[in-house]
């Protein structure tokens, strides 16, 4: 670890310890009448992934201020919300760190960590302390094979995205020959193992390139290869930022390759816009039903975009839920206690604005929603929509045509307002 990063550890740190609460103020205030109840937020506030984290902090703040707006009581006390923000940067021992203070701050839950890698280094740690971490973004399979008892995740895992999407590619799209990428991280090479395992039950199906990628490698080099191999598709296991990069590339020299994308969050605003013309064709699947299937997606959205612009993500409605389930499993208690919030977020069964949220006694989503889109024309189009875990059929629709049409008119779409061509800063996830 270079001296620049331990010294800006430091600097977060302290900077961290100026938003501790003072003595009493997660207690009742001096008149008795109110008391201060902290969720913790751990993710990305900075570096590559510092709009996607931002995205999910907005959100769950959102969701805390119209929460507070209600002036609820718990325990017949009247409590206040307020999210305590802290920077992970997306890296393990970081996120190590953070978990430890904001357990010293007094958190009685924390939304996040932002990615696997993270969540695997912290949710030990909280659940040890008997604290609820309720992730938004999270996917790898294995976080719910640890034994954390107050772990808890808002999206599907890895392998079901990846069942799902292989499923939609083998029924309605014209693809034979498959190119994997990954990006090295657990998210992402979770990810691509579980596609190329049921890429491997697919009848017809094959995968002929397996590949890894960093942000400094030659993308036109790796594409004009997996051309030369007769790619149809390429699955691209990795962050959002990387897959505005490599779709500008595909499009440039891929000769009509397609990409496909699984639990990146991409199927918002952001990546449309970041991507341009290059969105066009991109298949992606995302955990929960369309947005405007939502029930307030309307108002949400309008709401984010007058107060925090346009970064909105496929997992940041997940972080709404989360706040909002966290209080209602308060209220459902009528305690802000850890451990009895724990308890009660293992039997809830809350109508948020993602649909139903329940967990399974690991922690997954009790039934899971993935949606597969494409992108066309600044719009993410719903093409088919999986509700549970799918199993791949090992038979091929004997007729292209009888697949959805892509285009079809009736699809209602994600509008994520006009955006040109013209050259924009890519969105940092």
């Amino acid at each position: 670890m270079s001296r620049v990063y331990s010294s800006a550890k430091r600097i977060a740190f302290v900077a961290l310890a100026f938003l501790l609460p003072l003595p009493g103020l997660a207690a009742a205030d001096a008149d008795g009448q109110e008391k201060t109840v902290l969720i913790g937020f751990s993710g990305a506030l900075s570096g590559v992934s510092e709009t996607f984290g931002k995205s999910m902090a907005n959100a769950a703040d959102m969701a805390l201020g119209e929460i507070n707006r209600q002036q609820i009581r718990i325990g017949n006390q009247r409590v206040f919300f307020r999210l305590l923000r802290q920077d992970d940067r997306n890296d393990p021992e970081t996120a190590v760190a953070v978990a430890r203070q904001l357990l010293q701050a007094g958190v009685v839950a924390v939304i996040g960590t932002a990615n696997s890698a993270t969540a695997q280094a912290a949710a030990r740690i909280y659940s040890d302390a008997g604290v609820p971490m309720v992730t938004p973004a999270a996917s790898a399979a294995s976080l719910s094979e640890q034994g954390n008892t107050g772990f808890f995740r808002m999206v599907g895992r890895d392998d079901h995205a990846a069942a799902c999407l292989v499923d939609y590619v083998m029924r309605s799209m014209n693809v034979r020959r498959l190119g994997v990428v990954d990006n090295g991280s657990m998210f992402g090479v979770g990810l691509a193992a579980s596609v190329i395992e049921h890429a491997g039950q697919a009848e017809g199906l094959k995968v002929v390139a397996h590949e890894r990628v960093s942000y400094t490698s030659d993308l036109r080099k790796m594409i004009r290869n997996m051309k030369q191999r007769g790619v149809d598709a390429l699955f691209f296991g990795g962050y959002s930022a990387q897959a505005v990069l490599l779709a500008q590339v595909i499009q440039q020299e891929g000769g009509g390759m397609r990409l496909l994308l699984a639990s990146s969050g991409v199927a918002g605003a952001t990546y449309l816009i970041a991507a341009r013309s290059a969105a066009n064709g991109v298949v992606a699947v995302e955990s929960g039903m369309p947005t405007q299937d939502m029930h307030g997606w309307q108002r949400f959205e309008e709401e984010y975009h007058q107060r925090f612009g346009l970064n909105i993500y496929g997992t940041t409605p997940f972080a709404y839920d989360a706040a909002q389930v966290l209080v209602a499993a308060m209220r459902q208690a009528n305690s802000t206690n850890p451990r009895t919030l724990i308890g009660t977020l293992h039997k809830i069964v809350f109508k948020g604005l993602t649909g139903v949220v329940a967990f399974e006694p690991d922690g997954d989503p009790r039934t899971p929603i993935f949606t597969v889109y494409e992108g066309q024309g600044q719009r993410w189009i719903p093409l088919k929509t999986y509700e549970g875990y799918p199993a791949v059929s090992a038979k091929r629709p004997v007729k292209a045509t009888e697949a959805p049409a892509i285009n079809s008119g009736h699809k209602k779409s994600y509008n994520a307002g006009a955006a040109s061509d013209a050259p924009i800063p890519s969105p940092h996830h």
